[in-house]
C-alpha cells in the first residue's frame, strides 16, 4: 500500500493492488489485480477492525465512493474512529473490469437485455478473462487476503441490495472475520433474481397507491392509480404507442415501440427510487388521459450513462441466480402483478445466452449465527420486500430489522435520513442490537407526491 492522491480529493489515502490468481482453486495461470483504496480514521483507535461494504449490482465500484468519505465529504463523520477499506471486487471497475461493447450504451425503453447482445458480450469477455472464476466466492476469498495482507483482526461490514447476499455470503464462508453486519434493502441467501421482482413490485405499487389514499392531496388529484395503470397496460396491450425522443448518449432521435411490458418494466425500476415512485401516480394519470410526455421525461435520460462493467453482471446473476430459478414457480408468483413474466423470461433468455451453467454451491443456505446483525427494508422497494429482511434475520440471535414505510430501495429524498445515520453508528459502537435508540425513525419521510 502507498499514499496516493485520487482525483477530486484533498487529503491522501492508502491505494495498493493485491495480485490474485483468477483461477484460486488451480493457483496457477493469469493473475488480475485486486484494487484496494483505504480512507484513514481521523481520530486512530487501538481497533484492528475496519470498515467493508457492497453498495450492490453487483456492477458498481466501492472505490468510487472514496470521496464521500474523504475530507468533505457526505459520509467524512462514518470514519471518526475507522478505517474505511474500499475494494472493487475482481471484475469491477478497478479490478480486472469485465466490460464489453455489446452491452456499453444503456437501452432506453427497448429490452434491457437482448440475448444476441448478451453472447457478443460473452464472446468479448472470453478474450480478456475466464468468466467461470468471477464469482462471489472467489471475490469474497479475495478480501479475505486482503484483510490478512492489511493486518485487521475483524471487518464491520455494510451491504446494499445485491451486497446484502454479498456479505451474508461472507458471514457464511468465513463467520470469524466479520465483527458485525449491517445490510440495507438487501438480497437475501436465496435471491433468484429475478422470479420475485414481478410479486415485490406489485407489493410496492400497492403501498405506494395506499400512501396516496392517505394522503388528501394525492388521493384528491389521482383517486386510483390502480385503474389508470390497468388502463394504461390495456391501452398499449391493444395498440403499441411509437415514441420519439433524443438519445442522451448519441444525440440522434430515435424512436422506440412503447408496449405494456415496456411500460411496466420501467415503472418497475421507478419504484427503486423515491424521487421516481413519488411521481408514478401523476404519470399514470396522465397516460391514461393520453398524454405520454410526463412518462418520457423521466424515463428517458438527460445526460449520456456511463457504462458499467456487465460481463461481470452476467457472469455473478446468471450462474448464482438465475438460472436456479424453479420454472414451475414463475407462473404462481408472476400472476396478477403488473410486471408479469416478462423480466423472468428475459432474464432466462439472457442467461442462456451467456452460456455458464448454474453454480454447484449456490444458493446457500443460512447458518445460526452469533455475529450482530442490523437490516433495513422500505414497502415500497421491488427487490427487497420487508418479508425479505424477517426471513434474513432468523437465526440470528442478536439481529433486528427496521421496516421504514413508504421507502423504496434507498434513502434518495427521504426527510431526516440523518436518522438513519445515527442508528447506524450506535450499532457499531454496541456491536449489538440490543439496546439501539430508535425513537428518531418517525420523523424518516418519503418526499411528497407530484401533483402537477
Amino acid at each position: 500500500m502507498e499514499i496516493c492522491q485520487r482525483e477530486g480529493i484533498r487529503e491522501p489515502l492508502l491505494c495498493g493492488e493485491l495480485m490474485v490468481f483468477e483461477n484460486r482453486a488451480a493457483k496457477r495461470g493469469r493473475k488480475i489485480p485486486i484494487s484496494i483504496v483505504v480512507v484513514p480514521a481521523k481520530s486512530p483507535s487501538n481497533s484492528r477492525t475496519a470498515w467493508i461494504e457492497h453498495i450492490g449490482g453487483p456492477r458498481f465500484s466501492m472505490i468510487a465512493n472514496a470521496v464521500e468519505f474523504a475530507e468533505g465529504g457526505s459520509l467524512e463523520w462514518f470514519r471518526e474512529t475507522r478505517d474505511v477499506v474500499l475494494i472493487d471486487p475482481r471484475g469491477l471497475h478497478e479490478s480486472h473490469p469485465l466490460f464489453c461493447k455489446a452491452l456499453a450504451l444503456p437501452r432506453i425503453l427497448e429490452r434491457y437485455y437482448p440475448a444476441d447482445r448478451v453472447a457478443a458480450c460473452r464472446e468479448e469477455i472470453d478474450r480478456i478473462a475466464d468468466a467461470r472464476h468471477y464469482t462471489t466466492l472467489n471475490a469474497i476469498d479475495d478480501f479475505e487476503d486482503i484483510r490478512r495482507w492489511l493486518g485487521y483482526e475483524q471487518w464491520d461490514v455494510g451491504g446494499w441490495s445485491f451486497g446484502g447476499r454479498f456479505m451474508l455470503t461472507y458471514l457464511h464462508r468465513h463467520p470469524e472475520s466479520i465483527r458485525s453486519i449491517f445490510l440495507s434493502f438487501p438480497a437475501d441467501l436465496q435471491f433468484l433474481r429475478p422470479l420475485h421482482y414481478a410479486r415485490f413490485g406489485q407489493m410496492g405499487f400497492d403501498h405506494l397507491a395506499g400512501y396516496c389514499a392517505r394522503d388528501a392531496e394525492c388521493q384528491a388529484a389521482f383517486p386510483s392509480p390502480a385503474t389508470d395503470l390497468a388502463s394504461v397496460l390495456d391501452r398499449l396491450r391493444r395498440a403499441p404507442l411509437q415514441v420519439k425522443f433524443v438519445d442522451p448518449d448519441t444525440g440522434l432521435p430515435v424512436t422506440r415501440t412503447l408496449t405494456h411490458e415496456i411500460l411496466a418494466d420501467e415503472l418497475w425500476s421507478w419504484l427503486l427510487e423515491n424521487g421516481r415512485a413519488r411521481q408514478i401516480p401523476y404519470v399514470l394519470r396522465r397516460a391514461a388521459e393520453g398524454d405520454f410526455a410526463p412518462f418520457l421525461e423521466i424515463a428517458v435520460p438527460d445526460a449520456p450513462q456511463s457504462a458499467e462493467p456487465e460481463g461481470h453482471y452476467f457472469a455473478v446473476v446468471c450462474a448464482e441466480e438465475t438460472l436456479h430459478i424453479p420454472r414451475d414457480q414463475i407462473a404462481a408468483l408472476t400472476r396478477e402483478t403488473f410486471p408479469g413474466d416478462y423480466m423472468v423470461k428475459e432474464y432466462l433468455e439472457a442467461c442462456e445466452a451467456w452460456g455458464e451453467p448454474p453454480h454447484p454451491e449456490m444458493p446457500l443456505q443460512p447458518r445460526p449465527t452469533d455475529v450482530p446483525l442490523l437490516v433495513f427494508t422500505g414497502d415500497i422497494d421491488p427487490v427487497a420486500q420487508p418479508e425479505v429482511g424477517e426471513q434474513i434475520v432468523r437465526g440470528f440471535s442478536d439481529a433486528r430489522h427496521i421496516s421504514l414505510p413508504g421507502i423504496a430501495h434507498g434513502l434518495d429524498g427521504v426527510e431526516n435520513s440523518g436518522c438513519y445515520d445515527r442508528i447506524l453508528t450506535q450499532f457499531l459502537e454496541q456491536a449489538s442490537t440490543r439496546h439501539l435508540d430508535t425513537s428518531c425513525l418517525g420523523s424518516m419521510k418519503p418526499p411528497p407526491f407530484r401533483l402537477r
